[in-house]
């Protein structure tokens, strides 16, 4: 189950209330309308209790907040039961995280719980509970069952917290999804026959078999941590070699890291999608990492490079892709590596490549990697003006850059460049015919 971690503003307070609000009712009126039993109050009691002992082996998520093991639990007591049991569970659960947690962040474990509980009760919509018909099989109707009520447990969750996400920063629904949920969707839906299995093992063994459930818990858990730790690792990877390139050629400190927000931004308005966008950011934070074979000598010349020495520099493309290959994040669009030196009009390097033959990652990296190189110091000048960098941009536009990259690099200056004066830069800019001028627009 996921929960959500990250800090809210006051944009989702309303959201925040109405999810609250609803689960509220959705508790008392569930209460209200139940005959307690001695069976009812020991499944409360045991799952309860490991509902809480899994909250203790949570994951944090790539972006924001953390999941939990504890959704196989749910959705065995939410077959067992119907909702009642596991709303309850995840009340007293939510109650032990919410007396953990700093005063300041009390209110996100209520929203926490408050939106798991109305995950809980629509999924539970589909069945009223086993253990009240007495009639529990293991056959492909039950399983088809378990499938279904897992699955609007899993969407309804991810919905909620990602529409709390979204308001909170902004943020379009389907890249907040894309980027913290995509990956894990296939792990939950594993999850889903494990939520059946524990039913079973409670239904006709009880609380010692669910104690026995504790291994596939923790292996579950376990798949989960080694995707977490995987990326994480890639991205330590990805970090590790951009402070090489920037420790041999001291000129070009943060180079990557602004060429890949440049890029970041361009590809945003190209309509990218997050994933698409993540990748992005990668391949141009390393688009450079070819240069650790370039000696320092040659990175670091105070005069313009000799024909010999530009030839050397000429084949980092070729050197970063190989590197690219072997980080496995990356292995399938080292291409935007490799040919982000090349030019629209087919005469620059390694391929010559042309238009739209050329990837896009490569074109939006190289207006971006141009940019930024006009407008940083070199051993040899001093930076430009970004007035004069975005003149030269637009001018080569339909020659050495895609046209659409440069209309979409232009549009994104207020937003990464705020303190430019766009007015003034429209009135100095060399238009040279309408398609440019149709850039500024």
């Amino acid at each position: 189950m996921v929960r959500i971690m990250k800090e809210l503003n006051g944009s989702t307070k309303l959201y925040i209330l109405i999810i609250e609000a609803l689960a509220l009712l959705i508790i008392f009126t569930r209460l209200f309308n139940v005959s307690l039993n001695n069976q009812l109050l020991s499944g409360l009691l045991v799952f309860t209790f490991f509902n809480i002992l899994s909250d203790q082996f949570s994951l944090k998520l790539p972006k924001v907040g953390d999941v939990s093991v504890s959704f196989p639990i749910q959705i065995a007591a939410l077959i067992l039961f119907g909702p009642l049991v596991p709303m309850i569970s995840e009340f007293f659960s939510t109650l032990i995280r919410f007396l953990k947690r700093k005063k300041t962040e009390r209110y996100k474990e209520i929203f926490n719980g408050s939106q798991l509980i109305v995950s809980i009760y629509i999924a539970g919509l589909l069945t009223n509970g086993w253990m009240e018909r007495q009639d529990l099989f293991f056959d492909f109707h039950e399983l088809t069952i378990s499938f279904l009520v897992s699955l609007i447990y899993f969407v309804v969750n991810t919905i909620l917290v990602t529409i709390v996400i979204s308001l909170s920063q902004k943020a379009k629904l389907i890249d907040i999804w894309t980027t913290n949920f995509r990956l894990l969707t296939p792990h939950y839906l594993t999850l889903a026959p494990l939520g059946f299995i524990v039913a079973l093992i409670y239904y006709y063994i009880g609380i010692f078999g669910i104690i026995l459930f504790l291994i596939p818990l923790l292996l579950a858990r376990h798949s989960f941590k080694l995707y977490l730790e995987m990326r994480e690792n890639y991205l330590n990877t990805i970090e590790t070699l951009v402070k090489s390139i920037e420790a041999k050629d001291v000129y070009t400190c943060g180079h990557s890291e602004r060429v890949a927000r440049y890029s970041v931004a361009i590809g945003k308005e190209l309509g990218l999608d997050a994933i698409s966008l993540e990748q992005l950011n990668y391949l141009a934070l390393l688009h450079d990492i070819g240069k650790v074979a370039v000696s320092d000598k040659i990175l670091n010349k105070m005069e313009k490079l000799n024909d010999e020495e530009f030839n050397i520099v000429k084949h980092h493309p070729e050197i970063g892709a190989q590197i690219a290959k072997n980080i496995k994040l990356l292995k399938d669009y080292q291409n935007a590596i490799l040919h982000h030196h090349e030019r629209w009009d087919g005469v620059g390097y390694p391929s010559k490549l042309k238009g739209e033959d050329i990837p896009l990652f490569s074109r939006i990296i190289a207006v971006a990697d141009s940019f930024d190189a006009m407008t940083s110091d070199r051993p040899y000048r001093k930076a430009l003006e970004y007035s004069t960098a975005i003149n030269e941009i637009t001018l080569c536009s339909g020659k050495q850059f895609d046209p659409q990259i440069v209309n979409a690099f232009i549009k994104t200056i207020p937003e990464v460049l705020p303190e430019v004066d766009m007015s003034a830069i429209e009135k100095n800019l060399k238009i040279t015919n309408k398609t440019n001028l149709a850039y500024l627009r």
